[in-house]
Parts: structure tokens; sequence; C-alpha cells
């Protein structure tokens, strides 16, 4: 039985603990933000790798479009033409992408540093929404900041910059999860409601992957609290709270409705669509990584800087050495001060509902990260959705998660209590990560990276180890000891990867162009035409591969990794699909002296052009059958469906047609002298979302020359229209203002209600 006395104690070190004010600490996450990314806020580095190749050509699109004021469907300018708002890793409705139409600088191109800049206050949005997900858990404000700092420079999300979906997702994450948990303790809807509008808001960022991890969580995690209510008849609001925590999940989903269902139109067309289950495996951490917990570079090291040695060295179970970008995404450290709390927070809190919960999570997380490694993740992968992607590694978020809230209360558990009570832990903590950095240092094959990264985690161990030690016996107060801890662990993670996202090369300047050269890929409506910017033997590339987007012109590269399946014609030579796709400069490359040039190509067939024979061929063959066969395209076309018009293959089509509006959303024939019925034929890519309207009534679009669109034309037709019309763009956008509308008119009123 406590005494008054021992009371009064406990009641005085709570209130010493939390006297500090709340913008001291958010001061510090500011502070930590700007030493972390110092290098590319003043302008001295940059972000690299996908973040120059696919998300500064996609976002200076995006943004320029939104800027201009219309939503860009379609992306005329890679790949010959494909689906851009249905492409979910855009995440054009993300708010803060949105934020970047403000950024576009004189030369109609997005300010690099305007979108680093968004990409880095994530970090900050991160510590702050885990240190109030942590102070809503009742811990202190210290170990809330310890486990903020822990989270947040984490080498998953650092390592993933250059993947931002990724961070603006996990950024978010704890404070959906701090609401989500609220709803079902308290079964409060306005909880219920400010998660799902939250969560919803991360979905649109883009990234499916995380969104079905994050929502798995929240679901087992409702589960679990449910079961333990009923169990334990503790929560006289178990109704509530279970509706409660279904809210955050239905409203969520309605948010994303607007992204989801075009996203899901284009998932069945793309080169994603079927994966195998080699590539399902790609990115599986092998046991031997196991170390990566003290050592973030025990395989090797890579950075954006390409004058620095990089290297990663490790070996797959088969004997396999996989590629280089296995290492960001097998990287998870999160700092040896970290994993030293978090174990004795674990072992302290273990009897806890939601402690063991956490490790029930961590656990998972690390078994389902094996991939191929471990039978885990061939039995989830038979749930819904989950074999649809590939670097089953990104699970160890929970595994961050889990550890970093541990961390919190493993350190608050060493102010409150005597060493007798936590000797335990200390010991446990100490002998586990005391053994796996000797390890880690001792191995056979050490490389001099992974020697000298052990050794400054030995440093922090033994600093770790004074501080833990200290507190137990209370040798040094709250304050110190708090201060020490943020201090080295953010300097821990801030040695581990702070170089990763270094890149001294300017994205900006890896896109300019000779303006000549851009002049003369510029086409009109008068005159419409492609470019190929790459030989692929030899290889070489005159411009990055989704330079088409950054300077408007169109082009038949790219970079996207959810290219449609059919992209060019069937065809054996890239010379016959050049010409097939309207090409009207080639890359070509000079034998004598290996020199670039541009060819005109003047074999092209035009933009549009009308045929009257048709040869009808199942989707199942044509691909092969185009290949093999010789066909005349100026006169004949090849369908997949018969058409409805009647054709007149004696008579010569005399019909003339000018393309009066080129956009990204729309083109405009006007057809004169159309004296027979016809098919117009299109060198432009085929995708269900077009529409043609014939003299303003609607007609069908034909899949052609196996990618290529085609349409009937009866005699006498004038203009011919073809829109970008997406039916389930139109549903999921109603249902996401809906949802909008009744979340906020209901969070209103349950902000306005009584308890």
């Amino acid at each position: 039985m406590k005494t008054k006395k021992s009371i009064k104690k406990e009641n005085l070190s709570k209130l010493e603990i939390n006297q500090y004010n709340d913008w001291f600490f958010l001061s510090i996450f500011v502070l930590t933000t700007l030493i972390y990314f110092s290098s590319q806020l003043f302008g001295s580095s940059f972000f690299w790798e996908d973040f120059v190749e696919y998300v500064y050509p996609f976002q200076t699109y995006a943004a320029k479009s939104s800027s201009n004021g219309f939503i860009p469907f379609w992306n005329p300018y890679i790949f010959s033409g494909m689906p851009f708002l249905a492409d979910l890793q855009v995440g054009f409705f993300y708010p803060f992408n949105r934020v970047l139409s403000f950024f576009i600088d004189s030369n109609g191109h997005l300010s690099v540093w305007g979108l680093q800049f968004i990409i880095i206050l994530h970090f900050l949005i991160a510590q702050i929404s885990f240190y109030f997900m942590m102070r809503a858990k009742g811990v202190s404000q210290f170990a809330s900041s310890f486990s903020a700092i822990a989270y947040s420079f984490s080498m998953m999300m650092v390592c993933h910059v250059f993947h931002p979906m990724i961070v603006y997702h996990l950024a978010w994450f704890p404070l959906v999860f701090m609401l989500f948990d609220k709803s079902i303790e308290l079964g409060n809807y306005k909880y219920g409601i400010a998660a799902g509008l939250i969560l919803g808001m991360s979905m649109l960022s883009g990234h499916p992957q995380i969104t079905l991890y994050e929502v798995f969580f929240l679901g087992i995690y409702y589960i679990w609290q449910i079961i333990s209510n009923l169990v334990q008849k503790n929560n006289p609001y178990i109704i509530n709270s279970a509706i409660a925590g279904i809210l955050t999940i239905v409203i969520s989903v309605g948010i994303f409705q607007i992204q989801f269902l075009t996203s899901q139109e284009l998932a069945g067309l793309s080169l994603r669509s079927d994966l195998s289950s080699d590539i399902k495996t790609h990115g599986s951490l092998e046991y031997k990584q196991i170390l990566n917990f003290v050592n973030p570079h025990q395989f090797g090291k890579i950075v954006g800087n390409p004058n620095s040695e990089t290297f990663f060295e490790i070996e797959t179970a088969n004997g396999e050495k996989p590629p280089y970008f296995f290492y960001w995404e097998t990287a998870f450290y999160f700092g040896i001060l970290t994993i030293l709390f978090g174990i004795i927070g674990l072992i302290l809190t273990i009897n806890s509902n939601f402690s063991k919960f956490l490790l029930t999570m961590i656990v998972f997380s690390f078994l389902y990260a094996l991939g191929s490694n471990f039978i885990l993740q061939d039995i989830i992968n038979s749930l819904p959705f989950f074999g649809l992607f590939r670097n089953p590694t990104r699970m160890m978020l929970f595994t961050i998660f889990g550890f970093s809230i541990f961390a919190g209360y493993g350190f608050d558990k060493l102010i409150n209590s005597e060493f007798i009570n936590a000797k335990k832990s200390i010991f446990i903590a100490v002998g586990i990560v005391g053994a796996l950095i000797i390890i880690s240092l001792l191995g056979d094959d050490v490389s001099d990276v992974a020697r000298n990264s052990a050794l400054l985690a030995l440093v922090y161990f033994v600093i770790g180890a004074i501080i833990i030690f200290g507190l137990s016996y209370k040798k040094i107060n709250y304050l110190i000891a708090g201060i020490l801890a943020v201090s080295i662990m953010f300097l821990d993670l801030y040695l581990a990867g702070y170089d990763f996202n270094s890149s001294p090369e300017n994205p900006e300047l890896a896109y300019s162009i000779d303006n000549n050269m851009l002049k003369s890929f510029k086409d009109t409506p008068n005159e419409l035409f492609r470019v190929n910017t790459r030989s692929y033997n030899p290889p070489f590339m005159a411009t990055k591969r989704n330079q088409g987007m950054i300077d408007e012109f169109r082009s038949t590269e790219g970079y996207n990794p959810l290219a449609l399946q059919r992209i060019n014609p069937s065809l054996n030579t890239n010379d016959e699909k050049y010409d097939l796709l309207n090409v009207k400069y080639v890359l070509k490359i000079n034998p004598e002296n290996n020199q670039p040039y541009f060819e005109e190509n003047f074999d092209r067939m035009p933009n549009a052009w009308f045929v009257n024979k048709t040869l009808i061929i199942s989707s199942e063959e044509i691909g092969e059958k185009m290949k093999n066969g010789n066909f005349d395209f100026s006169k004949e076309v090849l369908l997949e469906k018969n058409p409805s018009i009647s054709l007149n293959t004696d008579e010569t089509i005399q019909a003339n047609i000018v393309c009066k509006e080129y956009s990204p959303n729309y083109i405009k024939y006007e057809i004169s002298n159309s004296n027979e019925n016809s098919i117009l034929v299109q060198s432009e890519i085929w995708y269900p979302s077009w529409k043609v309207f014939i003299d303003g009534k609607p007609s069908e679009v034909y899949r052609a020359n196996y990618s290529l669109r085609a349409v009937e034309i009866p005699k006498g037709t004038k203009i011919v229209e073809f829109k970008f019309v997406s039916e389930l763009f139109n549903i999921g956008k109603w249902i996401t203002i809906t949802t909008l509308v009744l979340s906020i008119v209901f969070l209103f009123i349950n902000f306005n209600r009584k308890k």
C-alpha cells in the first residue's frame, strides 16, 4: 500500500517531468529537421534517384496542370501517351502536392527547392505527430520527443525520401493511430471521424502498399481491442467504440475513392497487373540482416554522391547478389539508444494489453519482412491485395513504430523505477545489444565501412548504458538524461543517413536541353508528331526518359513502374513501331564516329488517317499475328472486334482531316469531302476512358493495331472529338465529396454535443 508521502512524491515526479511547454519540444523538432536536411534546404545538395527520374517530372506536370486550372487525366508526353491522374503514385489530390502549384518558376518548371521543401516538411510533421501520440499515451515530454525523433529519422523514412509518398503516409500515421485509439477507448465518434479524415488524406498521397499495411495494422488493433473489451468487460461504451473505429475506415476509404476507382482501371492494364512470385519477394530481408538493428552499414553503404565510394555486399539465401537498390529497400535502422530503451520498455510494460499488441506486430512484421526466407509472406499474400506488392521489408514499419513507442516507455520506467525493479530488463537489453554489436564488429568479412559503423555503435552503446544505469540509480536527473538521450540518438541517426540523400547534381540541370533541339521537338495541331530520344543498340539517351513532361514535347520514351502493357504496336523493329506511332525524329548513332544524331523519319504515318479495309483478330492473337504478318497500315487496320459500319473496299477514300485542337484531355478534328464510310485510325494509345463524339453523337473507340485507336466515320462526317471521360472518376468524385461533407457535418455535431 502506498503511503501519502510516497503518493505525493510520485505525483511530484510526474509534475516535474512534464513541466515544460510543448512549444519547446516543437522547436527541437524544427531544429532537428533543419540540421538533418540543411544541405538540401540551403541548396548545396539535392535528392536523387527516383526523385530525379520520376518524382520531379511527374510533379512538375501535375503542378503546371493544376496551376493552369485543369485536371490532367492524360499524359501525352511519355510512352506515346498514358493515363496520368489514374497513376496513384502521382497523388494529384493530396493537399500538400497541390501546394506545389505555387512553386512554378519563370521557366514553367517546378522549383526543385519547393518540391524538396514539401518532402522535408513531412519529417517535421512526423515528429509532431508521433510526439502527440506518445503524450496521449501518458508518456513524458522528453521521452515522447525521443520516440518521435527515433521514428521520424529512422532509415526507412530517410531512405525513402525519393519515394515521398511513403514518407507522407508514415508522417501522418501516428496522428491517425492516436485518434483511432481514442475513438475505441472512449467510444467517441469525433475521434473516429477525425482519424478517418486524416487517414483518407494520407491515402491520397499515393502509395497503395503502405496504405494497405496501415489499414491492416488498424484493423488488427481494432479487433484486438474489441475482443479485449468484451473479455475484460471494462469498457461501458463497447458499442460506441465498435462504431467509432469502423467510422475511421469507412471515411478514409470514402475519401480515397476519387483516386482509387480510376487507379483500379489502370492497374488492370499496367505492366504490374500480374507480378510473378519471384518479383513479389524482391526486397526480402535476409536473416543475417538482423545485424542491421545495430549497424546500418553492416553490408555496405550507398549515398547519393557519385564521387563517394558506395557498395552493397550481401548474398541472398540462394547465393545471389541482389541489385543495389535492395540497400534502401531493406534499410530500417532506428538507433542504438532506441533499441536499448525499447527492450527495457517492452519488458517492463509487457503485462499491458497495448504492449502485447505492439510486440505481436513487431514479431509479425519482422517475419513477414523475411519474404521468401520464411513462410509468413506466402500465407498473408493469400489475403486480398497483399499479393500485389513486392519489397516485403516495408512491413518493418511496424517494428520501427513499435520500438519507438517502447523506447519512450522504457525511458519513463527508468525515471520512475528503482534499479532493483528494472535490473532484469536493463541487463537483458544491454546483453542483447552488446552481443549484436560485437558480432557485427568481429565478423570474418567485415568491411572497413561496417567496422567503423560498428565502432560508432559501440560508442553509442556505452553512452546509452551510462544513461540507463545513471537513471536507474537516480544519479542523472530527468532533464540531463532527456537532453543526452535525444542528442546522442539524433547524432546516431544523423551520421547513419544524412549523406544518403546528398547528391551534388541539381535535378533541374539534369533536364536542361538545347533550345534549338527543344524548338524542333515541339509539335502543333497543324503538324502533330512524336520524337524518339533513346537508342537501345548501342545504348544512349539524348534526354532524360521523362524529359517530355518537363518541356512538353511528345516522346516515345518514359519511366513509370505503372506503364501500360500495350505501349508500342506489336512489330518486329523499332523503326516499324516509330512509323506507326507518327515519330518524326529518331535518335541514331553514327557507326563511324559513335556520335548520336537525330534522323527525320519520312515514312511515318500521320497523327490520323483513313482506311477502308479491316482485319479482325482476337485480343489473344493480335500481338503475334501483327509481328508475323505483312500489313499495309496505310490502307488496312487490325481490329479486335467487328465494326458496325459497312465499308466499300473498292473505292478510294477522298476525305481530308485537319486537327483543330490538341490538348492532353481533348482532341478535335475537322473532316471535309467525306464521300465514303471509313475507319479513322489514330497514332494515339488506346485507353477505355477515351470517348469519341461524331458530329456531337457518341460512338465507339476501337483498339486498333494492337495499341492504337480507331473509330467508324460515316460519310458526310464533319467533326470528330476525342474526350477523356472517366465514369469511374466521376463516381469516385461524388463518393469523396459526399464523404467529406457528411464527415465534417458529423464532426461539427459531435464537437458541440454534450458528453
